[in-house]
């Protein structure tokens, strides 16, 4: 997996979910779907866990050998900041998802 996806595509991935779940909601509330709202972040959530996941198996191989060669380790340096970054947008994704399940979005 390129890097580029955990790192750049994945936090995207949390605002397009903060963005979709919030113009679902209308919708949602007018029509008593409420699993609209689910569904979106569910959906968000996996695509984010997919990075999460290609991260950390790319920076597990990227483990820079004893001689310390300066592209392996600064290839495992970037890895770990996809794979931090990723998962803090799963991380995000999840409280979002955890609010509408806490706080009701239709109430009258």
């Amino acid at each position: 997996m390129k890097v580029w996806y955990p790192l750049l595509v994945v936090p995207m991935l949390a605002l397009a979910d903060q963005t979709i779940a919030f113009a679902t909601a209308g919708w949602a509330c007018a029509h008593q779907q409420q699993a609209a709202v689910h569904l979106v972040h569910l959906f968000f959530l996996a695509a984010a866990a997919i990075g999460v996941s290609g991260a950390w198996r790319y920076w597990r191989t990227t483990i820079p050998a004893p001689s310390g060669g300066e592209p392996p380790a600064r290839r495992h340096f970037i890895a770990g900041i996809a794979t931090a970054s990723a998962a803090m947008s799963v991380l995000v994704i999840a409280a979002m998802w955890m609010t509408v399940w806490v706080v009701p979005a239709c109430v009258n």
